[in-house]
């Protein structure tokens, strides 16, 4: 049985699917020094139905701080179980990161900043909310450093 589990979860979770995900986020996002930190935020805020929901609504004015707004409860909740989510999601996203390379959709530079190079359509319609929060992700993470961000939504360690 444990195995059935393993597999379902690798087909859910395929990194072929999953990919494009985090192209289309480096698209919009600016190069930063070591921004290659984000790409493990990317799939657990995305596929989380809170994050995504509030994600997809996210406008230029957008902050973490509008993304985390403690005083309202549904948005505290874009942040429950973000550093389990990241860790359930770091080998997928390694992969994510090594295919996309492969594919020359991004490069990494010296500074461990990932620069977009080429755009990649979203092939599997469930996703089509997912790739909207994906675009969107970046109006959050504009005005601070990666360990900034890291510290405000509460993850530790990677």
């Amino acid at each position: 049985m444990n195995r059935f589990i393993d597999s379902v979860y690798k087909i859910h979770n395929n990194p072929f699917v999953l990919t494009p995900l985090i192209v289309t986020f480096y698209e919009k996002l600016e190069k930063k020094p070591n921004n290659i930190l984000f790409a493990y935020l990317v799939l657990p805020l995305v596929l989380n139905e809170r994050s995504k929901l509030t994600l997809q609504t996210a406008r230029i004015t957008s902050s973490i701080h509008t993304f985390i707004d403690s005083s309202d409860k549904s948005k505290r909740e874009n942040v429950f179980g973000l550093p389990e989510r990241i860790q359930n999601y770091k080998e997928t996203t390694n992969q994510c990161i090594q295919y996309a390379i492969d594919n020359q959709w991004i490069s990494v530079r010296e500074d461990l900043s990932i620069e977009f190079l080429q755009k990649v359509d979203n092939k599997v319609e469930n996703l089509n909310q997912s790739f909207r929060a994906s675009s969107n992700l970046h109006k959050i993470f504009k005005d601070l450093d990666v360990v900034t961000i890291y510290r405000l939504l509460g993850v530790k360690e990677l």
